[in-house]
């Protein structure tokens, strides 16, 4: 798909039109295999605070059906997460190119590798799927007769790059004052030993 049809697809005239969540969430589960080229064509059009945001509203709905007691799968896709929004500010010379490899690599991770051991629990049978598809059925087993249970431990075998994000593109963030302190955090006593 190249960036023309994948415009089409979106129902968008340029890429600075994407700007809802609807589409974003479309860009993001559509099964066809988008290419890093395409990615990165559509990312370095769009204004950078508005992807910022639809990245952070798409991982704040997945995070939601991460099931209870997963905090490693949790504290990945937070992970995640920041290093996409962090990227997607731009900044830095490449930052945008980074950005599209790291989306590339959490889609495929995300729709394509069956990496999730799914047990239906009515007849026992098992099967391995896509983190995609995981919490999917996570989030509507409740509205039908299925009944799943969830083995999450291959998901997290995830490549997840260090970036270093600059003290001052945090603070314009939000996060933390000029000594790079939160207020509402509570850091506890970091020199303790107990």
């Amino acid at each position: 798909m190249d960036l023309d049809e994948l415009l089409a697809f979106l129902d968008i005239d340029t890429p600075a039109d994407l700007v809802y969540f609807e589409q974003f969430a479309d860009l993001m589960e559509e099964p066809q295999e988008i290419s890093f080229e395409t990615l990165n064509a559509l990312a370095e059009k769009m204004d950078p605070e508005a992807l910022s945001e639809l990245i952070g509203g798409y991982f704040e709905d997945i995070l939601k059906f991460v099931p209870d007691g997963e905090n490693d799968l949790y504290t990945l896709l937070i992970n995640i997460n920041t290093t996409l929004e962090s990227l997607s500010s731009g900044g830095e010379d490449d930052a945008m190119h980074m950005f599209s490899e790291e989306l590339y690599k959490f889609r495929s991770w995300y729709l394509f590798d069956h990496c999730v051991l799914c047990t239906n629990l009515a007849d026992g049978t098992e099967s391995e799927i896509t983190l995609f598809e995981a919490l999917t059925n996570y989030r509507v087993q409740n509205f039908t007769d299925d009944d799943y249970a969830f083995d999450f431990l291959g998901a997290l075998d995830y490549p997840l790059d260090e970036y270093i994000v600059s003290l001052a593109s945090i603070i314009e963030d939000g996060y933390g004052d000029e000594d790079g302190y939160d207020e509402d955090l509570d850091y506890g006593d970091l020199d303790s030993n107990e």
